[in-house]
């Protein structure tokens, strides 16, 4: 009994000294509370009487627990947990939509619409828009490759027009265009057909309108039931024209071997009974190329001379050699005892020429001034008056058909049938063309 009275006076001896020995511990304060039982004392609970809740962060009167947005005191519950709140969610029950921008009643997400309130509805695919844009996506209208293929190109031009007959020009002389109904091969892209140096007509128009994109100048697709073309707008007419009559007639020039405008000056000693002939060479035709030529002339000489108009050369020899039975001249422009004379001679059919004879006793001393011209054949189709010009924005616009082959010029679209469409390829937008 002595023993156990001794260890029990011990503990409580411990103990307090050990509650003694805590100099720094404060009283405890009977009077602080926490009514409901949340392990938050009332001073520091936002909400005393109620267990679920001890902290407003926001203010707004809901507990942190409850709030749905406990940091927003304009927001407190997102009934269609979308994470807008209902105070500002439009459709505070509908989780896919909080935004009705036009106030029609349809959410933003589901307005094809969204700020325009007197419609929502998705209209039906554009079947047009469905056709053009396979041929759009190909275009490649940034990159350094085309714009370099194109400096290459016009180099050496000056002018929006020169550019455009340029690049049309090249793809024109350089590239073969394959016939092949709309759509019934798969579509290249210009880096394919420059590589190929082939393709539709379609690829070839795709080349087109990126080479203008990538030299700084608009362009745009022209869609018929059989093609499609390129566009290049914002030219001026004339000078069109004029850049591309002069290709035509370089072109001309390469097939017939000869200038299209040749001046002949010279002054001669011409004996007695000897003959002077300008103008072609014998077996010389115009093949095609040319329609006919004319011939302006002036001529002085200090005796009389005869002078004879002749289709070919081979006129020439017959009259040089006695050959009077095979010698034929145009009746109409014989002039004799000529010392001086000018004019024309319009229209020869034939590559012929001007042949002087010095009938007299004495020598001559004569001159001459002769200038041949020669006019295309290109002329009949290839024309001014055959350059179809359209109106787009308030600037010409000229279709830039890669079918015409080497005489093509830039606006001549009388071989393309049926209704034009010309799309914006960066807009979409279209037109139909009158």
């Amino acid at each position: 009994m002595r023993k156990i009275l001794v260890v029990l006076v011990g503990v409580v001896m411990i103990t307090v000294g050990l509650m003694s020995g805590c100099s720094e511990k404060k009283p405890v304060n009977n009077l602080v509370t926490d009514s409901d039982g949340d392990g938050y004392n009332d001073t520091v609970d936002a909400f005393p009487h109620n267990k679920t809740e001890w902290n407003d962060s926001d203010g707004d009167g809901v507990g942190d627990n409850t709030d749905a947005f406990p940091h927003d005191a304009n927001e407190t519950r997102d009934s269609d947990g979308d994470g807008v709140g209902d105070n500002t969610d439009a459709f505070p029950l509908d989780p896919t939509e909080w935004l009705d921008s036009d106030g029609d009643g349809v959410g933003d997400n589901a307005d094809y619409f969204p700020y325009d309130a007197t419609r929502w509805e998705q209209p039906p695919p554009d079947a047009f828009l469905q056709l053009a844009e396979p041929y759009i996506e190909k275009l490649v209208m940034d990159d350094s490759g085309l714009q370099t293929y194109a400096t290459t190109v016009i180099n050496g031009c000056s002018g929006r027009e020169c550019q455009v007959n340029a690049l049309y020009r090249d793809v024109l002389m350089n590239y073969t265009c394959t016939a092949a109904p709309l759509g019934s091969r798969p579509l290249q892209t210009p880096q394919e057909t420059i590589q190929k140096r082939e393709g539709t007509c379609e690829d070839l128009s795709i080349l087109l309108c990126s080479l203008l994109y990538n030299s700084g100048m608009t362009s745009a697709l022209v869609f018929t039931d059989d093609h499609v073309y390129a566009m290049a707008s914002d030219v001026n007419i004339d000078d069109l024209w004029e850049r591309a009559e002069h290709s035509l007639r370089l072109r001309v020039e390469e097939h017939f071997g000869e200038p299209l405008s040749q001046p002949f000056v010279q002054t001669y000693t011409l004996p007695h009974l000897n003959m002077l002939y300008a103008g072609g060479e014998e077996g010389k035709t115009f093949d095609g190329f040319i329609d006919y030529m004319t011939i302006d002339y002036r001529i002085e000489s200090d005796h009389p001379l005869h002078m004879f108009v002749v289709p070919t050369q081979t006129e020439f020899f017959a009259l040089r050699d006695g050959d009077i039975a095979n010698f034929t001249h145009y009746a109409q422009w014989e002039e004799t005892n000529l010392t001086t004379a000018s004019g024309t001679i319009p229209q020869l059919f034939t590559y012929g020429g001007i042949i002087l004879v010095n009938e007299g006793a004495q020598a001559a001393t004569v001159s001459v001034d002769f200038l041949f011209t020669f006019q295309p054949s290109f002329y009949e189709t290839y024309n001014l008056n055959a350059l179809t010009v359209y109106n787009i924005g308030g600037k010409n616009a000229v279709l830039l058909d890669p079918s015409l082959g080497e005489y093509g010029f830039p606006g001549y679209d009388a071989e393309v049938a049926g209704e034009k469409t010309v799309i914006n390829p960066l807009t979409k937008e279209y037109i139909t063309l009158p």
